[in-house]
């Protein structure tokens, strides 16, 4: 380990930061200690570190105030956040792209030094090292996955559990939150329409609906908000999101059942889709109907690529894809719920 690379480890509790500095020397990295946020300041700026670790709650300020001010002040300093998991969200949420690394605490001499070694790898490539810079954000965006799944797993309701998951959704694709929910509405109101399913088929469709797009945490971001067309290897990546949502949800037993509906939300009536190539009644009824509520939702909101289409231009764009990439039957429920919906929202507004 290149000795150059030096770690500040930041707690209040000294028996605690001696055992964790203790870890980081045995790696191989240079290791200063403060007790206090206000002492990690002094420290930093007598000699910047590679990589401060500290909790998200002090007894001075609070973690996420000095990962604030470490960023201002030392761009350069990969920042690594312990956190209980009761403040994960919190922290994530205010910090967003602030930390490199979360460790969920309680954690291991493994877990630390794969942080360490993400920070490690972050700090050189902020530095300079542009070779490091693509595989780097491939491996972030790996954590970041990694994290929601922890994060969900460890979650004692489906609430919260999908709470956490989209939360973590939004801040990586603006509108995530809003448009996963709005596409979850328009798909249970198709499939009471369509008669579909019992209570748990519509649960798992739910859980589909609300969970569609969440394999785009491992798009970058720059894919994401193109205010152009994608190129070809841009829509390769693109076109991995299933996959890995599917990959991701199939680790969590509780929205297992949803994992199919979300890898096939993308396949085409005629076969035309993707990631596999289904169609007809190869792909799940679920999938079907939440491809229409996606995509009538994706063209009434504003894209990085385009202005909101007009509702009515968007059933006619449906309605154009009946039988090509859409399934008639469900191309067709859209009208009847879009118009019920309408009539429901005037019928409100007149009470």
């Amino acid at each position: 380990m290149d000795q150059m690379h030096s770690v500040l480890v930041v707690d209040n509790d000294h028996a605690l930061r001696q055992t964790v500095a203790t870890w980081i020397d045995s790696f191989g990295y240079k290791v200063e200690e403060a007790p206090t946020a206000e002492d990690a300041l002094a420290a930093m700026e007598r000699e910047p570190s590679s990589i401060a670790l500290f909790d998200a709650s002090m007894a001075d300020k609070e973690g996420i105030w000095l990962a604030w001010r470490m960023r201002e002040r030392h761009p350069l300093t990969a920042v690594i956040l312990a956190t209980a998991l009761r403040d994960c969200e919190t922290a994530v949420s205010n910090l967003r792209n602030d930390v490199v690394d979360y460790l969920l605490k309680p954690f291991d001499r493994i877990r630390l030094l794969e942080a360490l070694s993400l920070a490690r790898d972050w700090h050189a490539a902020a530095a300079g090292a542009d070779e490091l810079h693509e595989a780097l954000q491939d491996r972030l965006r790996t954590r970041r996955a990694v994290l929601a799944a922890s994060l969900a797993e460890a979650q004692t309701t489906n609430s919260a559990a999908l709470d956490g998951l989209i939360t973590m959704l939004q801040f990586h694709e603006r509108d995530g939150r809003g448009h996963s929910r709005r596409v979850a509405r328009l798909t249970l109101a198709l499939a009471d329409e369509l008669k579909v399913g019992d209570d748990a088929t519509l649960l798992q469709l739910e859980h589909g609906a609300l969970l569609h797009d969440i394999g785009k945490l491992d798009v970058p971001a720059s894919i994401l908000t193109k205010p152009a067309p994608l190129d070809d290897q841009e829509w390769g990546v693109m076109k991995r999101h299933p996959q890995v949502g599917y990959d991701l949800l199939k680790k969590l037993p509780r929205f297992a059942g949803a994992a199919s509906l979300v890898l096939a939300h993308h396949e085409a009536y005629d076969g035309s889709g993707y990631p596999n190539g289904l169609q007809g009644d190869q792909i799940p009824i679920g999938a079907r109907i939440l491809a229409i509520a996606d995509s009538y939702d994706s063209m009434t909101h504003p894209h990085t690529q385009r202005p909101p289409m007009p509702p009515s231009l968007a059933i006619e764009e449906i309605e154009r894809c009946s039988g090509s990439q859409f399934d008639p039957e469900c191309a067709e429920a859209l009208g009847t719920v879009l118009v019920h919906a309408m009539e429901m929202d005037t019928l409100n507004a007149a009470v």
